[in-house]
Parts: C-alpha cells; sequence; structure tokens
C-alpha cells in the first residue's frame, strides 16, 4: 500500500494481519497482528516536508496517534530535522530551535531513538566540496513498550546508490532464543583509538525527559555505541575473554 501523496510504500509478509491505522500526508501509521500471536505492535512510516512550517501537521498527527496507541510502537524514516548540532556537517552552524517540536514531539510521544551503526550521516547534498554537507536526516525511535518486548533494536546505515539519503536496515528481535545479552565493559577499550571521541558524542546527546530517563537513554546509548564499536572494529572480543 502507499500514503495518500504515493510516496510512501508498505510491503508485508502474508504471516501477519496488518491493517491501517492512519494514512496521511506525512506518514503512514500501520497495526500489525501476527497470524499465530496475540500482540499488536504499531509501526509509522515517516517521509516528512522541508520546512518547519509544513512539520508542525506531521508533529500534531503524531501526537494525536499517541493518545490512540497502547502498545509497541516504532516510529522510523526521513525527518528531515535534525535533533543536535553534531548530525550535521558543512554549511550554516544548526539553530536548535530548528529541532524544538521535533523533540517535543518525541518527547511526547515516549520515544527513544534506537542510534545507528555505520556512517555518522544519512544524506548529502553531493555539491562540491566548499559546498557539500551531510547529515542525520533519516532515525528509528521506539517507545517503552518496543523496548520492553524487542530486546534487541539495531540500525544500520546502509551504501548510497542512486538516491541523496542512505537506506536504512532495521532489525529487531526478542531475544528469546539466545538467552538474555547483558552489557560487558572491557577495560582495555580505553586504551583504543577513538573510544573517548565514541563515548563523547553519544553522552553530548541532548535529551529531554527527567533525570532518570535521561540517566538511562544516555546509559543504554552509550552501550550500543560501544558493543557495536567493538564488533566492528576490534572483533568479537567477548569470546576469547569468556574461555
Amino acid at each position: 500500500m502507499t500514503n495518500s501523496k504515493g510516496k510512501i510504500w508498505c510491503f508485508w509478509r502474508d504471516n501477519c494481519t496488518v491493517s491501517i491505522l492512519q494514512n496521511h500526508e506525512q506518514h503512514v501509521t500501520l497495526s500489525i497482528h501476527k497470524n499465530h500471536g496475540s500482540d499488536k505492535i504499531y509501526v509509522t512510516a515517516v517521509y516528512a516536508k522541508c520546512t518547519n512550517t509544513e512539520r508542525k501537521d506531521l508533529w500534531n498527527s503524531l501526537e494525536d496517534l499517541n493518545k490512540l496507541i497502547k502498545g509497541p510502537w516504532s516510529i522510523g524514516g526521513e525527518f528531515n530535522v535534525i535533533l543536535h548540532p553534531e548530525e550535521k556537517l558543512g554549511g550554516l552552524s544548526h539553530k536548535n530551535s530548528r529541532s524544538f517540536d521535533f523533540t517535543e514531539c518525541m518527547d511526547s510521544c515516549g520515544m527513544s531513538d534506537v542510534g545507528f551503526n555505520g556512517s555518522r550521516y544519512t544524506w548529502c547534498n553531493n555539491w562540491r566540496p566548499n559546498k557539500r554537507i551531510w547529515m542525520r536526516l533519516d532515525k528509528v525511535f521506539i517507545n517503552d513498550d518496543w523496548a520492553t518486548k524487542y530486546a534487541n533494536n539495531s540500525v544500520r546505515h546502509l551504501a548510497r546508490t542512486s538516491s541523496d539519503h542512505r537506506p536504512l536496515l532495521f532489525k529487531c528481535d526478542n531475544g528469546q532464543l539466545c538467552g538474555p545479552k547483558y552489557f560487558k565493559f572491557l577495560d582495555f577499550w580505553t586504551t583504543q583509538n577513538h573510544f573517548l571521541e565514541i563515548v563523547r558524542m553519544d553522552w553530548s546527546q541532548n535529551v529531554t525527559r527527567n533525570p532518570v530517563r535521561i540517566l538511562q537513554n544516555k546509559l543504554r546509548s552509550v552501550a550500543k555505541r560501544l558493543s557495536a564499536w567493538s564488533r566492528e572494529e576490534i572483533g568479537h572480543v567477548h569470546d576469547q575473554f569468556d574461555t
């Protein structure tokens, strides 16, 4: 199916029942029920407008949906706005006021940024080098019910091909087959290049919530980023140290 403007396409397998909760100009929200399961999940695919004024309708729509949705919910896609200055490279400095509506909406809906693996930016204007701009315009957010249902959530920024955006690969599972996974901090990480940069980048994210939630989100974000960095740059060190 497609949204009302034909710019968002959604596909699913026949092992689940899907109904459209809202078909909006800037998003499609689906209610998904596995044929052999009892729990519903909700998925919103976003393709936001380019200006703050046009995006206000998107934020209002998502906040209205939050009053209706009870259960696991993820929101992902192209938001056409960044949350933090470090999500932009090149061009004019980012003004935090441009992110205010986006931040308020995600906070109101109880959403947390899943984070990412791979390149730091998802979009490039492809202009000549001295005019080139990179930004992380594409993201996936989840609420607490989603994080409870699916213990493992990851987003990978894939390679750009013919588009100026990188595709996002969002994976989630409940971890029941593998048992619980616990974050393990390895002392030798502190001696590796880029360790402090990785920690500083995630910890410095601006999270507008109560102090306990801020601490939880930052710890979770740093743990995910360090685990991914260790796997990709160093190797599967857990197997070596658990022998």
